[in-house]
């Protein structure tokens, strides 16, 4: 090939590639134009923007958080830039209010549901199932059950007894039977029970407390049959210094710090005026007395124990156990109600005389934030308050032991033990009762161990 051959077909070489690699300048335009960045101008001296900083980049928290100039409006850009918005698909069902989160998302459930898309309906939070005494979910069904002495009704729900005299249940002619005033852990062996004969060798001990430890103060008598599960533990001298609660045939529940008071103890039943002698009341020899072994006497923790009698109970209308109830029973529906009632031979008034009738009162529950806040003293988990804040109304020295009580349609359940207070009936202090509902399964083993 000649060298003018040679050249002419270089020439024709790179005229084809040239086709190829260069555009013209219409089409270079189409290809190489872009929009111009928002704020572009200086940039990084301007104010945060959306479209700049998050949609034509990929942008971090930080920067989000500089557009927004709020916590709150970062986070919910930020929840759904980030991963997506979860709640697209509307997964909270039974009108769930959706939040979109980082990972997933929560479900703020309406009153009665509850579940990660709210998906269990809360059964037993609403008027208790309809059940008469215990409500229990069983895959996802509402089951009720009774206290006691009673069995289920052919509904599923009323609890129904056979027995003449079964617990919490008051026979009276009155039509009503409790006095309000208005203002605007699981045993399985005896390690939690301290057990002793009727016969004490330890007398009454004092400390920081026994101003008022011994715990009505203007309450009004108790007419007979309408605190029939009270109990008066008598000392050897024949002086009433502690109340008691029946629970059954044998046992009657009380304070731990009551079993130091007195080197022996028997009880009395259905009695209402200690001067006068009505033939309904029955005095019980004691078998046997069983105090919480974690009982903490500085503090009143653990302020239970159990008395065990020598022989059963004769029930009639005067003398009758009060219900023991389930824990989740007694936590979320009795100590919801307004009122309990408490009830006993104790001082009239803080330092006066001890009363001589059976005295009884309604107390309202007090919110544990407002309990803890009124004491100088430690409020433990199993104590609650209750009581009046400005009206002198209150358990005071000598009730101790006895009865709170709550009423939930129609029967009486034990719920507290009088405790300890600062003093009674002070202006800004609440009776201080033991929790019963902490103590469910240690006195139903107890019951059935001894």
């Amino acid at each position: 090939m000649t060298p003018f051959t040679q050249t002419c077909l270089l020439l024709l070489l790179l005229s084809w590639v040239g086709a190829e690699v260069f555009l013209q300048s219409q089409d270079a335009s189409q290809v190489l134009n872009r929009r111009r960045r928002a704020n572009s101008p200086f940039e990084e001296f301007r104010s945060g923007n959306m479209e700049r900083e998050c949609v034509e980049e990929r942008c971090d928290r930080e920067e989000a958080r500089e557009i927004f100039e709020n916590e709150e409006k970062t986070n919910e850009f930020w929840n759904v830039y980030f991963d997506g918005d979860a709640c697209v698909s509307q997964p909270c069902i039974n009108h769930g209010v959706c939040k979109d989160g980082i990972p997933g998302y929560t479900c703020f459930c309406r009153p009665g549901f509850q579940g990660h898309n709210c998906e269990i309906g809360k059964l037993c939070e609403k008027n208790n199932g309809d059940c008469e005494h215990f409500c229990n979910v069983e895959k996802n069904k509402v089951r009720c059950s009774c206290a006691d002495g009673y069995y289920l009704g052919d509904d599923g729900k009323s609890c129904r007894s056979n027995e003449v005299f079964k617990c919490g249940a008051i026979k009276s002619k009155k039509s009503r039977s409790i006095y309000i005033y208005r203002q605007h852990e699981n045993g399985t062996k005896n390690d939690n029970v301290n057990g002793t004969n009727s016969v004490f060798n330890n007398t009454a001990e004092t400390n920081d407390y026994d101003e008022s430890s011994s715990r009505i103060v203007n309450g009004e008598q108790c007419p007979p049959g309408e605190c029939p599960w009270q109990a008066l533990l008598m000392n050897e001298q024949d002086v009433g210094f502690c109340g008691g609660t029946i629970l059954n045939e044998y046992f009657i529940l009380t304070a731990a710090h009551c079993m130091n008071q007195s080197r022996s103890i028997f009880v009395i039943l259905g009695e209402i005026d200690t001067k006068v002698n009505e033939s309904r009341e029955a005095i019980h020899e004691v078998a046997q007395v069983l105090t919480h072994k974690q009982y903490v006497r500085e503090t009143y923790h653990n302020d239970i124990a159990l008395i065990k009698l020598q022989k059963p109970i004769k029930f009639t209308p005067f003398i009758l156990p009060a219900c023991l109830p389930e824990a989740d029973f007694a936590e979320k529906v009795l100590m919801r109600e307004d009122y309990g009632m408490v009830s006993g031979f104790g001082r009239l008034r803080e330092g006066g005389v001890q009363s001589t009738v059976l005295m009884r009162l309604s107390v309202p529950y007090i919110s544990r934030a407002v309990c803890i806040e009124s004491s100088k003293f430690k409020v433990t988990n199993r104590m609650f308050c209750a009581g009046y804040d400005e009206e002198e109304k209150d358990a005071c020295q000598g009730d101790s032991g006895g009865p709170h009580v709550t009423r939930y349609k129609s029967t009486w359940f034990v719920t507290g033990v009088v405790s300890w207070g600062e003093g009674c009936a002070r202006k800004g202090k609440y009776g201080i009762y033991t929790q019963v509902s902490k103590y469910i399964p240690w006195i139903r083993y107890v019951m059935k161990k001894f």
